[in-house]
């Protein structure tokens, strides 16, 4: 073979080391390069801490969203109830069927054992008769007890089917009510999660920050009521309310009563309240029961138009309904706002009315 065509051995491949990047520089130096440059980022480039504004948003969010929940809970109360009482009423009629049941069957019985004393109608009795007149009289009798044996046995039936009926109804409700139970459980849970969400919220805020909030809150507050001078509570003389009738004044002297008292969901006082639950015990004071719910409330008295509104109504809000306020008069009314506000007077919100009636 010529020597130019001698190929050289080629020796083992070399693989490009681990510790050097393909450009030829070492790739420790690149991390380190990365590490330098994530680390000394400013603090700057952080999240900004959230503004008042933003913060009361939230919260005004969370609040939303537990209030339509809490409405929800309180229906799903008023239906419980209702429930209940159905299942105890149904239970009452099982024991009237069990024991008119019973009464029939004794009554069955009884007319059975007659018909066997008295025995068959043949003609040897007639013959050995000494008044066959008397003896078809009792014949005639015997007739009366197998009409009667008839009407027990249909009678026991039709009160059988009854009672199953009953049972089954009753069974119907039981399943219904704990269905309810477990709404009841999960709806508070929601609650209890959201609100949480709320006060986590509030507590992002410095200390300083909150007592701006909680003051830029009291003083629009006083603002949309017109009020000037002073820092001291609103209360129902000082915004001039004018009861039309002695029933009515009933009912906003108790609520007006309530004023600074703290919102708890589900509540209905006597020292916590939620809408519903106000408006509940303000109108009861007035002589009017009413459900514990503000979209069960609204289905209840006349409805009318704002324009229409005295002093008394009852003045709802959102689709659907999940919020309800007592007019006061002169644009105002007194509601239990959300979970960390209190009982007070404010102004009606217009734009987010959504139903209004009179009781």
């Amino acid at each position: 073979m010529p020597a130019s065509d001698v190929v050289p051995p080629r020796g083992p491949r070399r693989e490009p080391s681990a510790r050097r990047w393909r450009s030829g520089v070492p790739l420790a130096a690149v991390v380190g390069v990365l590490v330098l440059a994530v680390t000394g980022l400013p603090e700057a480039a952080a999240a900004p801490p959230p503004t008042v504004a933003e913060v009361q948003a939230r919260v005004d969010q969370l609040n939303q969203q537990a209030e339509q929940v809490t409405e929800r809970y309180d229906a799903t109360r008023e239906h419980l109830a209702s429930l209940k009482i159905k299942v105890d009423a149904a239970q009452t009629r099982l024991a009237e069927q069990r024991d008119l049941i019973a009464a029939n069957r004794a009554a069955l019985g009884r007319l059975a054992a007659d018909a066997y004393r008295r025995g068959p109608l043949d003609s040897l009795s007639l013959a050995l008769s000494s008044s066959p007149d008397t003896y078809l009289e009792s014949a005639g009798l015997i007739q009366a007890i197998s009409e009667r044996q008839v009407g027990a046995v249909q009678r026991l039936q039709a009160s059988e089917r009854r009672l199953a009926a009953d049972t089954a109804q009753v069974s119907g409700q039981r399943a219904a009510v704990a269905s309810a139970v477990a709404s009841l459980n999960a709806d508070r849970a929601t609650i209890v999660r959201t609100l949480a969400l709320a006060q986590a919220e509030l507590d992002r805020l410095k200390a300083d920050q909150r007592r701006a909030l909680e003051r830029a809150s009291r003083d629009a507050s006083r603002t949309a009521l017109g009020i000037t001078g002073g820092g001291g509570a609103v209360d129902c003389a000082s915004v001039g309310v004018k009861a039309p009738t002695a029933r009515v004044k009933a009912v906003i002297d108790f609520a007006c009563a309530q004023l600074g008292e703290p919102y708890l969901f589900g509540a209905a006082g006597p020292n916590a309240w939620d809408c519903s639950g106000l408006t509940m015990k303000a109108w009861a004071a007035g002589g009017v029961s009413l459900p514990h719910s503000s979209a069960m409330q609204a289905t209840y008295g006349t409805r009318i138009s704002v324009s229409q509104l005295r002093p008394g109504d009852l003045v709802f809000y959102y689709s659907p309904i999940h919020h309800v306020a007592i007019f006061l008069g002169n644009g105002l009314v007194i509601d239990a706002p959300h979970t960390g506000a209190f009982v007070n007077i404010r102004d009606m919100r217009l734009a987010q009315i959504t139903a209004a009636v009179r009781l």
